[in-house]
């Protein structure tokens, strides 16, 4: 019954508008007018103009690709992919950019001679066997300077769990202090004269 219901209501409504649409001149004529019309707008594209859409989907798909790539690289010297280093290598895991960075002002002499010229640094710790401390100092990948750092029992009044500052104490040298989840270090620098 409901089958019979549906038929009839469909084909009342549709029996009306068969006659109009099937009969009708102008609605035979139309897509034949849009046609023509497409035809005489038709624009060809030129090299030029498909490379420089092409070139804008690549652009944006590499754009994608390079968010998801992780930001830094290892710090210290790399190994070739595959190759196992040796048991005195000293490899960091961590990436460059887990390491705080500090702004140097002046020129700065290690107790070995070393400059530190003024420029932005990452300082990260490095703990030697017989409990001593090195603070060393990168710029990118390439280690620029080490100095040897002491122990301190303060953070300093820092905020964050890791933490780098260089604090000037007057013409002669400056302090360097460096905190992370292992140690709270401090180191003096002298200043070039």
């Amino acid at each position: 019954m409901k089958r019979f219901f549906t038929s009839y209501l469909l084909l009342m409504f549709l029996l009306p508008a068969l006659p109009c649409a099937a009969f009708d001149d102008d609605f035979w004529d139309e897509p034949i007018k849009i046609d023509e019309a497409a035809k005489s707008q038709q624009k060809a594209v030129t090299d030029q103009e498909f490379n420089k859409v092409l070139n804008f989907f690549t652009r944006n798909k590499k754009k994608k690709e390079d968010k998801k790539k992780p930001k830094g690289a290892p710090i210290g010297p790399q190994l070739p992919e595959g190759q196992t280093p040796p048991p005195d290598y000293n490899v960091i895991p961590a990436k460059y950019d887990d390491y705080p960075t500090v702004m140097i002002p002046v020129t700065l002499v290690t107790p070995s001679g070393t400059e530190i010229a003024p420029g932005y640094y990452r300082i990260l710790s490095v703990k030697a066997e017989n409990r001593t401390f090195y603070l060393n100092f990168y710029q990118g990948n390439q280690l620029i300077a080490k100095i040897k750092a002491y122990e301190v029992n303060t953070d300093h009044n820092q905020q964050s769990l890791n933490y780098a500052k260089v604090i000037p104490v007057n013409d002669m040298y400056m302090d360097v202090i460096y905190g992370d989840i292992d140690c709270n270090i401090e180191a003096r620098v002298d200043i070039k004269q």
